[in-house]
C-alpha cells in the first residue's frame, strides 16, 4: 500500500482534530473548503488538505 493511501484521515477523525462537528467538516466539503477523496461513498482527507484548512483560516484572522 503506498504511503498516502495509509495517511488519508476519515471524517470523524478529522472533526475530531478540528473539535469540529462532522455536519461542519461536510459543510465545508459542499461549499469547496476542503476537497475529500470518495472511496466506497467515504470521505477521506489528506492531512495536508486539512493543514491547509487550518492555514487559511488562521491567516484571515490574522487579518481581521
Amino acid at each position: 500500500m503506498p504511503d498516502s493511501l495509509a495517511r488519508l484521515l476519515t471524517l470523524p477523525e478529522v472533526a475530531d482534530a478540528l473539535r469540529l462537528s462532522p455536519h461542519t467538516i461536510r459543510s465545508f466539503v459542499r461549499k469547496g473548503k476542503l476537497r475529500p477523496t470518495r472511496i466506497c461513498r467515504r470521505l477521506l482527507f489528506r492531512p495536508a488538505d486539512v493543514e491547509e484548512l487550518i492555514a487559511e483560516s488562521y491567516a484571515k484572522e490574522q487579518q481581521a
